[in-house]
C-alpha cells in the first residue's frame, strides 16, 4: 500500500518526534460516508464523526484549528479551519469536506486534525478581510541541506483582493517578507536539521514556520517538493 506522504497523519509524527516547537495537535481518523451529505442524503456514520469530534473538541476548548490531513481550506478561514464555537463546528466541517471533494483532484477527507490555534505574528488580515496573514516562510529540505527558504506570501497572492486587504498591504508584507534576523536564520536552520536528523525523512520536503514573536517560531505544515509551491526565480532549486 502506498503511503499518503501528503497526509498530516504520515509527516506530523515525524515532524513531532524533532523536538521543534508545533501546535498541539490531535489527529482523528474515519471511514465516514461524506459523499452522501453532499448527494443531501442522510449519513449515520458522517453523524457520528460529528458527534465524535464535538466531544474531542470539548476536551480542547474553543477557538480551535481544523484541518484534514490534506487542507485547511484556509482562505475560507471564519467558514472553514478558524472554529470559534461548538455551534459553528458542523459548518466547518461541511466546508473542509466539500472543498475536499471540490478539488482536482479530490483530497482525502478519511483523517482529520483539531490543532491549537496559534497567537501569530499577524501583519494584515486578507481574502475578505479575515485571514489572519502572519510572518511565515517555507524552507525546501531534503537530508543533509537545507535547499533554499523564501517567504511564505508573495504578492501576487493579495493583488487581485486588494479591496479585501488594507490600502498599506504592499508595505507591510515587504516588511514581514524581510530576511528574518542572523539569530532567527541560525534558529530555523537548527529546527530544519533537528527535523532532517530525528524526523527520518527521506526526499526533499517543503516545510512552513511561523513566527509567533522574536524567536518564537513553530513548524506548522509540511508536504513533499514536488506538490508545493516555489518562488519561481529561485536557481537553488530545480
Amino acid at each position: 500500500m502506498m503511503l499518503d506522504r501528503i497526509s498530516l497523519a504520515y509527516w506530523f509524527p515525524k515532524l513531532q518526534v524533532s523536538g521543534v516547537p508545533v501546535p498541539k495537535t490531535e489527529i482523528v481518523t474515519t471511514d465516514a460516508d461524506f459523499l452522501s451529505l453532499l448527494d443531501g442524503q442522510p449519513s449515520p456514520s458522517a453523524d457520528g464523526f460529528l458527534d465524535h469530534l464535538k466531544e474531542r473538541c470539548r476536551e480542547w476548548g474553543y477557538p480551535l484549528f481544523l484541518r484534514t490531513g490534506h487542507t485547511s481550506a484556509k482562505h475560507s478561514w471564519k467558514n472553514s479551519c478558524h472554529v470559534a464555537s461548538e455551534e459553528a463546528l458542523g459548518h466547518s466541517v461541511w466546508e473542509l469536506i466539500e472543498a475536499s471533494y471540490m478539488a482536482m483532484p479530490e483530497m482525502p477527507t478519511n483523517v482529520w486534525a483539531i490543532r491549537e490555534l496559534l497567537d501569530l505574528d499577524v501583519r494584515f488580515r486578507g481574502f475578505w478581510g479575515e485571514l489572519p496573514i502572519a510572518v511565515e516562510w517555507r524552507y525546501f529540505i531534503e537530508p543533509q541541506r537545507v535547499i533554499c527558504h523564501h517567504p511564505y506570501w508573495p504578492p501576487e497572492a493579495f493583488e487581485r483582493t486588494s479591496n479585501w486587504v488594507p490600502s498599506n498591504w504592499m508595505t507591510l508584507l515587504e516588511e514581514m517578507n524581510a530576511e528574518p534576523s542572523e539569530d532567527e536564520q541560525r534558529l530555523l536552520n537548527f529546527y530544519c536539521d533537528e527535523i532532517l536528523t530525528r524526523g527520518e525523512f527521506e526526499g526533499a520536503w517543503a516545510l512552513d514556520f511561523a513566527r509567533a514573536g522574536p524567536m518564537r517560531w513553530y513548524a506548522i505544515d509540511m508536504a513533499p517538493a514536488e506538490v508545493s509551491w516555489h518562488w519561481p526565480d529561485c536557481e537553488a532549486y530545480r
